[in-house]
């Protein structure tokens, strides 16, 4: 059969006695590009380690089914979700995913890998060891709940739900709560973006505050038991000052907080004692006095879901309160009402 090859581009004029010239000068390869180029030359590719036992790629191929995290790019992302899935699923692969030459690779190549999807899929699997303390000290002595912590603050908002799920997943099992609210490490770089609101209270609260703030919020309406660790980290004193801002957009994120925390005794009884309750009564006969503002407007809807979530969780007494001595009755019948 014939070849036929096409050329992009006008050929280059030959001069008699003369070399073609080259189309662009080749740049010299650095020690690390070659030192990559040289690994990358001695590593199965995963699409050929996808056909071996999954035995051998625990045992044997451990070692390159590991190496071919740092080698690989963003075409080898579905591939080596594949793989990775392949060698680290069920108990064995449970087992396997304790070892500390995984933990380190998930630490120092995998959770900082520069393609998103490799991130993303290294938190599913780190996932499967939030349930139980013991794990998750694991991952704190290995160094990968720090580098989890980090990533809730990751510009890819994708990669950043990935490790929101991780400590939310870590909440189910209060005893795993206190070891990830243990490890001061990775509390540190949890609340670093709190941290960084606090001391500097005229910037305003950020945006990835806001998204911590979010995670701990979720953490407490799990139980009581979690709602006092987010109490004791003081993570929950951001949501007071996010609420008492000027910023209005702010101010209905923490209000999204307040409806969470209202889900369990315990928060309903810190919301009582810093006046959150009081404060949103007030806002909602203000706004209705105030009704052709249009931030009272927009606030006004999150105000009464929060209102409901705390009136649920309170009880009669709490209902009674509201509408007898809290003045609600009048904003809640004006909303009845036929415009």
């Amino acid at each position: 059969p014939r070849c036929t090859f096409r050329v992009r581009g006008p050929l280059p004029t030959l001069k008699r006695g003369g070399r073609a010239p080259l189309a662009r000068p080749l740049a010299p390869l650095s020690t690390a590009g070659l030192s990559r180029l040289q690994e990358k030359s001695h590593v199965m590719p995963p699409s050929d380690l996808l056909r071996l036992p999954v035995d051998e790629l625990r045992s044997s191929r451990l070692a390159e089914l590991l190496a071919s995290i740092d080698t690989a790019d963003a075409a080898d992302a579905p591939l080596l979700t594949l793989l990775f899935d392949k060698a680290f699923g069920g108990d064995a692969g449970l087992q396997l995913l304790r070892s500390a030459a995984v933990q380190e690779a998930l630490r120092a190549t995998a959770l900082v890998h520069a393609d998103d999807a490799i991130r993303s899929f290294a938190l599913v699997h780190c996932k499967r060891l939030a349930a139980a303390a013991a794990d998750v000290s694991l991952l704190g002595a290995s160094g990968v709940l720090q580098q989890i912590a980090v990533l809730v603050s990751d510009a890819s908002l994708g990669v950043s739900q990935r490790a929101v799920g991780f400590f939310v997943a870590c909440a189910a099992s209060s005893g795993a709560l206190r070891a990830v609210l243990d490890h001061a490490p990775s509390r540190t770089a949890l609340l670093a973006p709190c941290a960084a609101a606090a001391a500097d209270p005229a910037g305003g609260v950020p945006a990835l505050a806001l998204r911590t703030l979010a995670l701990f919020g979720e953490i407490a309406a799990i139980g009581d038991a979690q709602c006092a660790m987010c109490e004791e980290s003081g993570a929950l004193d951001l949501a007071l000052a996010a609420w008492r801002g000027s910023d209005e957009l702010v101010r209905l994120n923490a209000l999204e907080v307040f409806a969470l925390l209202a889900r369990v005794p315990r928060g309903l009884h810190w919301l009582e004692a810093h006046g959150v309750v009081d404060d949103l009564l007030a806002q909602a006969r203000g706004a209705e006095a105030d009704g052709d503002a249009p931030m009272a407007e927009v606030q006004l809807p999150s105000v009464f879901h929060c209102l409901a979530e705390l009136l649920e969780a309170g009880g009669d007494a709490a209902v009674d309160k509201a509408l007898s001595t809290g003045g609600l009755l009048g904003p809640l019948w004006r909303q009845l009402e036929p415009a």
